[in-house]
This record gives structure tokens, sequence and C-alpha cells, in this order.
């Protein structure tokens, strides 16, 4: 496996670790006060990209491809900064506005590389 398929697997699975923890923390830990909708749909985001990466990992072993790794990283640093800043809102109360949407477009953007890389010809 080469270092950019092993290193976006690693990022993938600690994201799925994470997510697992999270929604299990989710469910028994916090007192959500009404913003348990927002918590899955973190939750969800998280878990769901995790995934994703891991496929896009599998790829990257036998596809080298600058636009499919840059994506692949925004997707990464997408999930932390969306799905950590509605946990964080959650837990603490502490609303930074605009860091989840900002989070949001990082993924777009990663999974827009993504069709991009598999769109090109080479």
């Amino acid at each position: 496996m080469n270092t950019s398929a092993r290193v976006v697997a690693l990022a993938g699975t600690i994201l799925a670790l994470s997510a697992v923890i999270l929604a299990a923390m989710g469910s028994h830990l916090f007192d959500m006060n009404g913003l348990q909708g927002i918590w899955q749909t973190a939750s969800n985001i998280h878990l769901f990209n995790s995934a994703a990466l891991l496929g896009l990992a599998a790829l990257l072993v036998k596809l080298e491809s600058h636009s499919l790794k840059w994506g692949a990283w925004l997707i990464v640093l997408g999930t932390v900064v969306f799905c950590g800043s509605i946990y964080l809102h959650v837990i603490t109360g502490l609303t930074m506005s605009g860091v989840a949407p900002s989070g949001g477009l990082l993924m777009m953007a990663g999974w827009l590389l993504a069709i991009f890389a598999f769109l090109r010809k080479s």
C-alpha cells in the first residue's frame, strides 16, 4: 500500500472510531437539551464520511491522483471542522458562527475534487 492510501485509510479509521465513540457518548452521557437532531446529523456525516474515506483510500492504492488525495484531505478537514463544531456546541453551548458551514464547504470541495479525479482521462 502506498503512503497516500495508508495515511487516508488511517485518517478514515480514526474518524470512524471517534464517530462511534461520540455517538455512544451522545446516547448515554450528554444532556442534549433538545439538540439531538443536530448531534444525529453530525454523527451521520461523521460516520458516512469515515466509511467513504476508506473507499477513497482503497482507490488510492491503484490510482495515483493528486486531485483524489487533496479531495480526501479536504473531506477529513471538513468532517473534523463541521462535526467538531456541532459536537462542541451541544456539549458546551458554545456557538462559533460560520464554523460548521465552513466545514461543510470543505467537505463539498473535497467531494468535488474526487469527482474531478474520476472524470480526468489519465
